[in-house]
């Protein structure tokens, strides 16, 4: 049996149900479940389902659990740590309303770097789910030094213990040395089953949830009002939670108490919403914290660490996030690195090879990118990779858990209509150290930029200024994250582009009607020549030329022999068959026109348009065409082994560049090109791009210039 419980009735937990019912579809789980659902509106189709349990109802049913599943709470944890069962804690997040704030966010990372089971997503359940790991228990904590402390600090007559239940009722039973010195108390905490039978001193019982609750909130205050006044503690104490507001402000403010508040311990950079109204209210005599970040940002609380009363070294235990592949019956699994980027993409790639090449035939393979938040142009190299070899092995590929900016880039290469994409696997609970990862690279101004274009097509009122803005700034729709090369968002080099694409243009607009006529004049067909090509990050577009060739030019196509092939002795049938890079001096195609237009490069005058939209640059690598990287592979080196094909669209193309000053049209072999084009990646700057420009104009003049 597979045990879900989601706590108390405050908080939903819609996510981890669809996730249960997505295992269901996939035929990953094969055992009953039983689910304590709690505030959630989903429930698992199939599933045996509880909106509450009794405590005694639930510890029967962890004893009879196979696996368990609960949300990331350290009274929860505390709850199974003495248990044998396996059992793994997700995560609650904000924008899902899921919790009020992130904070169960920052308890993940804590319990992952003590060894507790995080799943951040349903990929991470499904390695459960084939691993069975016992997680790690929770070291006992000791809080003798914050007793200790307390004692010293505070001899009061009457004491009060404000808290509510669940972790911030044990939270202040472990306090228990502290206030058990004091035979004055009054408990003011929230009735169920652990309070009821372990309060033992005077007591009244508080109003929860109070969350988006303003009844419990009006009862709350009404108690307080009643209570708290006929009392007069000298000193309240509280170890946290919304609920114990109106009690510390009443006792504060008509009692003159002084008021202790204890932060919880899985607070690691910030105070809760409590205890920040409480400081603004200046309500608190004693802010305790136990980190020792909160303690620098705010230097009026007394950070007092959390002791576990031993010197093990509570490292990080990851070892079932370092599984790459998993694989069932008829599924298998291949989890996707932080960064799929050239470092890690060749990798990922042979791991995709091995599953399919493997003895056992898998008709879906999942490609599971819960973790991944950067992607490249080797990245989407590995993945297109994988489309052609699931295509060989008739397999279906499914990518679960697509965070937004990684969908963003597959969205831009249009490789998210050959994908399946299941979007009720989705999740962006990210750990800690993989966020501080995924925004290292990201600068203020390029993050405005990116969110402001999202509010602009939001918003119909606005959106007419969105194209404005990408007139000015082309990759604004490029997540600030990816990993493009600097000379895509280079401010000056834009406005080198559009000052030089206007000036073209203006020619163009000279030009086009002598050249239309004689175009006309030698063969039937269109003026302008239109092909789809592969822009920054595959990103395709139109190109647009003054047509050179024969209407039907590409109908023809198969019968010109490619000299690239014929000349490149050293490629292997596969290559040649798939043809990188198509070129032949005498082209039969090519009309006389066309001839004089190609030696000239006056056919590519209608590119400075594409230019101007930002499809393209002044400068920049050789547009390649999709039947051109379809055959692209991650196995060619280039440059001391640090670049392959695919790295040439980390750049934005160019009407020019390195490879069109270097010889043009006498280039015969594809690694030429490549070699010509990460040259220009590694040296570029403004002044280089100026510097090809120039290069370019003289070579227009050059005699020797045999461009076809």
């Amino acid at each position: 049996m597979l045990l879900i419980t989601v706590g108390t009735e405050q908080y939903q937990f819609n996510a981890l149900m669809h996730w249960i019912e997505l295992l269901v579809k996939y035929r990953l789980l094969n055992e009953e479940i039983l689910v304590q659902y709690g505030a959630s509106t989903y429930i698992p189709d199939g599933a045996r389902a509880y909106r509450k349990l009794s405590e005694q109802e639930l510890l029967s049913f962890v004893d009879a659990a196979s696996l368990i599943i609960s949300h990331c709470d350290e009274a929860v944890a505390q709850l199974l740590e003495d248990k044998d069962t396996p059992y793994v804690l997700v995560p609650r997040l904000q924008r899902f309303r899921e919790h009020v704030d992130n904070h169960q966010m920052e308890v993940a990372d804590d319990f992952e770097r003590r060894g507790i089971a995080i799943a951040r997503s349903p990929g991470d359940l499904v390695k459960f789910l084939k691993l069975r790991q016992t997680s790690a228990v929770i070291p006992k904590i000791d809080e003798n030094q914050l007793c200790e402390y307390l004692k010293e600090r505070f001899q009061p007559q009457k004491l009060m213990l404000v808290c509510a239940s669940g972790g911030y009722f044990r939270y202040m039973q472990s306090l228990t040395s502290f206030w058990k010195e004091y035979s004055d108390r009054l408990w003011i905490s929230v009735r169920n089953k652990a309070t009821k039978q372990e309060i033992e001193d005077r007591h009244y019982w508080g109003y929860a949830p109070v969350k988006d609750n303003l009844i419990n909130i009006i009862r709350n205050g009404l108690l307080a009002i009643k209570v708290v006044p006929s009392y007069k503690p000298d000193l309240v104490v509280s170890t946290g939670s919304g609920f114990s507001l109106p009690y510390l402000l009443m006792a504060k403010w008509f009692c003159g108490s002084k008021i202790v508040y204890i932060e919880s311990k899985t607070r690691f950079h910030d105070i809760s919403l409590p205890a920040r109204i409480l400081t603004q209210l200046k309500a608190i005599d004693l802010l305790v914290v136990r980190s020792k970040s909160i303690c620098d940002l705010y230097p009026q609380t007394v950070y007092i660490p959390v002791s576990d009363g031993t010197n093990k070294d509570l490292s990080c235990n990851r070892d079932y996030k370092q599984v790459s592949v998993v694989t069932f019956d008829e599924v298998a699994f291949i989890f996707c690195p932080e960064r799929l980027e050239f470092s890690t993409a060749r990798q990922f790639l042979d791991d995709f090879q091995n599953i399919c090449n493997a003895d056992d035939f898998y008709p879906k393979v999942i490609i599971d990118m819960s973790h991944t938040t950067v992607i490249d142009s080797a990245g989407l190299g590995a993945l297109t990779n994988c489309l052609r070899l699931a295509a060989q092995n008739k397999t279906e590929i499914i990518l679960w858990s697509v965070s937004e900016a990684v969908g963003a880039v597959i969205g831009l290469s249009s490789l998210n209509n050959l994908f399946i994409i299941e979007q009720g696997s989705n999740t962006f609970r990210f750990a800690e150290f993989i966020q501080q990862s995924r925004v290292s690279n990201i600068t203020p101004f390029g993050l405005f930029l990116f969110r402001l274009q999202l509010v602009l097509r939001k918003i119909p009122v606005l959106r007419i200024f969105y194209p404005l803005l990408k007139f000015l700034f082309p990759w604004i729709d490029v997540d600030p994250s990816v990993p493009v090369h600097p000379s895509v968002k280079n401010i000056t080099k834009r406005l080198i582009d559009i000052v030089g694409a206007i000036i073209g243009l203006s020619f163009t607009t000279i030009l086009f009607i002598p050249i239309a006529i004689a175009i006309s004049l030698e063969s039937d067909g269109s003026i302008l020549f239109a092909q789809t090509r592969c822009g920054l990050l595959s990103k395709p577009f139109r190109i647009w030329k003054f047509r050179s060739m024969v209407k039907n030019a590409e109908q023809l196509k198969a019968k010109v022999e490619n000299q690239i092939d014929a000349n490149s002795a050293d490629m292997d049938s596969e290559s040649k068959a798939n043809g990188k890079f198509f070129k032949n001096a005498d082209d039969p195609r090519v009309t006389r026109v066309g001839r004089f237009l190609r030696r000239t490069s006056l056919d590519e005058f209608p590119q400075f348009w594409n230019v101007l939209i930002g499809d393209m640059s002044l400068v920049g690598t050789r547009p390649p065409t999709y039947n051109e990287i379809n055959s692209y592979e991650l196995a060619v080196e280039y440059h001391d082994e640090r670049y392959t094909e695919w790295n040439r669209l980390d750049v934005r193309p160019g009407i020019t560049g390195v490879w069109q000053v270097n010889g043009r049209s006498n280039v015969r072999t594809f690694a030429e090109v490549v070699n010509y084009d990460i040259e220009y990646r590694k040296n570029w700057s403004i002044w280089y791009d100026l510097k090809l420009i120039v290069q370019t104009v003289l070579a227009l003049f050059d005699k020797k210039n045999k461009a076809v």
